[in-house]
């Protein structure tokens, strides 16, 4: 981290998106050969990462709106976004555990 403090930030910005070029490209690569090890490596990766993040925006929602309620000026933004969050973290985790049980069967 502290070498990525030392550069300069458009060359950190470039090369972060030559590294998402690079990993869009795997994938892509990936999901054309569905019987590849790349495959099997971005779908374990990615069954990782999903739970977890539907979860945290879930938290991110109740959150907010535990922060809109006892802060009285900032209450009606803080409590609609909390609850579209925690909508969309529900609704996520809701949809990957059906796509989840569509993979297994």
């Amino acid at each position: 981290m502290f070498v990525w403090a030392q550069l300069d930030p458009n060359l950190v910005s470039i090369i972060g998106m030559l590294i998402a070029a690079i990993i869009l490209r795997l994938g892509l690569s990936a999901a054309r050969n569905p019987g590849s090890k790349l495959h099997k490596v971005f779908t374990l990766v990615f069954a990782i990462i999903r739970y977890p993040l539907w979860i945290f925006t879930a938290l991110v929602g109740g959150g907010l709106v535990l922060v809109g309620i006892n802060i009285p000026g900032a209450g009606g933004f803080c409590i609609l976004l909390g609850l579209f969050l925690i909508f969309a973290g529900v609704m996520g985790l809701v949809h990957a555990f059906k796509s989840h049980k569509g993979e297994e069967e």
